[in-house]
């Protein structure tokens, strides 16, 4: 459990959250979106202990002060797209070894950990190279690694799949629903990729201006606050009556109905079935709303 209550970090002469309160339950996934200086990362440094809030409660699985409880923060991992945890002067192997040690990992168990993470990571020929020598998506996959070895219970990943290409990229999506479902992890995202924000999230919380403008599910997130769907229909045959139904808007041109529409107030297949009452339909394009673009909604309300 994470608990957060009016939490407030100044940074210079910025206030970069202001009064920020939630909770995150075990095993849930929570994804944080925000634009540049939203206070994404200043969020999760607070969470991780990194950063002390200026004011508010903070609690971390029971723990208040997490820097203070060394079995606790064997429990978290935080793997950054911008800041790394590798060190600059070893080699990954060392890196890796160290990371056993810290995190108490048996050594018999963290090999067959590291095996198993390579399959899907693909990092054995960088082993013995300092991060300096590596790409930014070598040096990424070698982060995460770094981060899963231990199978900590609670992950917190900022940016973390920048960098990398998108046939490994899917593929490390794929393991993190996994590892969710497997450890019963609870994990914290940050991305500017909304597409991953769906697939790995239950929940997103959207920041804006260091505060928090929407708590709760995507599905929630697309019904209150998405775009209309519009849907063009090729008709043959006579104009059907569309003024009582409830349409955002209708126009025709030549033979192609332009409808305008909300989900929430129609479904898709009462409008099609309406309009096979009064002519055939030859072809249908529906254009459906996505995250980014709800996003950007909110974003253009709040100015």
């Amino acid at each position: 459990m994470i608990i957060l209550k009016d939490v407030r970090k100044q940074l210079g002469n910025k206030e970069v959250l202001n009064s920020i309160s939630f909770h995150i339950n075990p095993g849930e996934s929570v994804g944080i979106i925000g634009l540049n200086g939203a206070g994404k990362t200043t969020l999760l440094n607070i969470i991780s202990g990194i950063l002390r809030p200026d004011r508010g409660f903070i609690r971390v699985n029971g723990t208040e002060n997490i820097l203070s409880e060394y079995k606790m923060l064997r429990n978290v991992a935080y793997v950054s797209g911008t800041k790394s945890q590798l060190w600059r002067d070893l080699t990954i192997k060392a890196s890796l070894e160290n990371c056993v040690q810290m995190y108490h990992v048996d050594k018999e168990k963290a090999e067959k950990r590291l095996e198993a993470l390579n399959e899907v990571f693909s990092i054995q020929n960088l082993l013995l190279s300092k991060p300096e020598n590596l790409s930014l998506g070598e040096r990424i996959r070698c982060e995460l690694v770094y981060a899963l070895l231990a199978e900590t219970q609670i992950l917190m990943l900022d940016e973390a799949m920048i960098g990398l290409d998108v046939s490994i990229k899917h593929k490390i999506m794929e393991y993190f629903e996994a590892y969710k479902q497997e450890k019963k992890a609870t994990i914290i995202f940050t991305s500017h990729n909304l597409l991953e924000m769906e697939k790995l999230c239950d929940r997103v919380i959207l920041l804006h201006k260091g505060t928090i403008i929407f708590d709760g599910t995507i599905e929630r997130l697309m019904n209150e606050f998405a775009p209309p769907y519009e849907m063009r229909v090729k008709i043959e045959g006579n104009l059907p009556d569309f003024e009582d139904l409830p349409l955002e808007k209708f126009s025709i041109k030549k033979d192609t109905l332009h409808i305008v529409f909300y989900r929430q107030k129609i479904e898709t297949t009462y409008i099609l079935k309406h309009i096979l009452k009064k002519c055939r339909i030859k072809d249908v394009k529906l254009t459906e709303p996505d995250l980014e673009g709800t996003i950007r909604k909110i974003y253009k309300r709040e100015g």
